[in-house]
């Protein structure tokens, strides 16, 4: 069973959590470097695993964190090549489109409606298999922590073999997720409908929770890892 409670509650139990909370969030603000968010999430989840969830893991060997962080990304990033694919190709033709519809030769109705239609199925598409990485993320967390090897975290056989070893308490984090991007969401959709300082909020919201994400992420997986006997 995840013990949502105590993944919440746990950082503050570090006496040194604001400072390795702060040292993330300014992480967060750097683009490229904030990837060693990720590799701190993987620290996190196998420290979890092996009941040392305290004290949160220390912002040294930056350098590894960026590594394995930068490696979780490209894994990501992999798996969802078939809808970037298909979302460029879509692109292209809106584009070709536009500029017949600019020139002398105009294209058909039926040619944009087709086109029309065909964006609307694959943007369908793209937020489907947005929910199924996000359903996989957990899992390629857990391989990435037990093999340090992007191809493994490729192998989609094993992913599902992860997910499928305690289903409800996977789901559990899989749901967690998508509650905690829908909240996020929310608040930044109400904070940007004011000018400026709601802006500002936003981010500053944004930068402070991603390294709390991550640890709140490193530690659920680490719960699962370790309640289904997977060494990592």
């Amino acid at each position: 069973m995840i013990d949502i409670g105590r993944a919440i509650q746990h950082p503050t139990e570090d006496p040194n959590w604001p400072r390795k909370l702060g040292i993330g969030a300014l992480i967060a603000l750097v683009p490229i470097l904030n990837f060693a968010l990720n590799g701190y999430a993987v620290e996190h989840l196998k420290n979890a695993s092996n009941g040392m969830d305290v004290p949160l893991p220390a912002w040294d060997n930056l350098g590894e964190k960026f590594t394995n962080g930068l490696r979780v990304f490209a894994v990501t990033l992999v798996l969802a090549l078939p809808i970037v694919l298909l979302t460029c190709i879509i692109a292209a033709a809106g584009g070709g489109l536009a500029a017949l519809s600019g020139g002398t030769e105009r294209p058909g109705d039926a040619a944009v409606a087709g086109v029309g239609a065909l964006a609307l199925a694959v943007s369908c598409l793209a937020a489907l298999y947005g929910l199924f990485l996000t359903y996989l993320l957990p899992a390629i967390y857990i391989q990435y922590a037990k093999t340090k090897d992007v191809g493994a975290c490729l192998r989609l056989g094993e992913l599902l073999s992860i997910a499928r070893a305690d289903t409800g308490s996977y789901l559990t984090i899989f749901a967690i997720l998508i509650g905690i991007t829908f909240v996020l969401g929310l608040i930044a959709g109400v904070l940007n409908i004011i000018p400026c300082l709601g802006q500002i909020l936003s981010l500053l919201i944004a930068f402070l929770a991603a390294p709390y994400l991550a640890i709140l992420l490193g530690h659920l997986c680490g719960q699962y890892a370790r309640s289904n006997n997977i060494v990592v």
